[in-house]
C-alpha cells in the first residue's frame, strides 16, 4: 500500500554533486516516487538527474526543501534520504501532506 509523506528540510550549504547524484539513484531505485516542491507549488522529480540538478543549482543557504514521498515504506526511504543531506542540513521537520494541496505538474 502506497503512503505519502513529506519533510521539510532547511539547507544550510549547497548540496555537494555527490549527494545530488545519490538522491537521484535513491529515487531511480524506489518503487514509487521522490519529488521536490518549489515555492510556487512545482513538481521537481528527483529521478530526473537535469531536472533534479537545475533546481538545486538554484537552492540558497537557508531555503526550505519539501521533500513528498509517495510509495510503499516511506519511512525507510526518507531514513536514506536524511542520511544523504546530513552534512547540508539544518533542520528536518516531517509532516503529512494535505491530500487537497494543489501543485503543477
Amino acid at each position: 500500500m502506497n503512503k505519502l509523506l513529506t519533510l521539510n528540510l532547511q539547507v544550510e550549504n549547497q548540496l555537494r554533486i555527490d549527494q545530488v547524484i545519490k538522491m537521484n539513484q535513491l529515487a531511480k531505485s524506489y518503487n514509487g516516487k521522490i519529488y521536490l516542491l518549489t515555492k510556487n507549488k512545482s513538481v521537481i522529480n528527483t529521478g530526473s538527474l537535469p531536472s533534479l540538478i537545475t533546481y538545486l543549482l538554484t537552492v540558497k543557504s537557508g531555503q526550505v526543501l519539501k521533500v513528498v514521498i509517495d510509495g510503499p515504506f516511506p519511512e525507510l526511504k526518507l531514513n536514506d534520504l536524511k542520511q544523504i543531506c546530513s552534512s547540508t542540513i539544518m533542520r528536518q521537520s516531517q509532516q503529512v501532506l494535505q491530500p487537497a494541496m494543489k501543485v503543477k505538474i
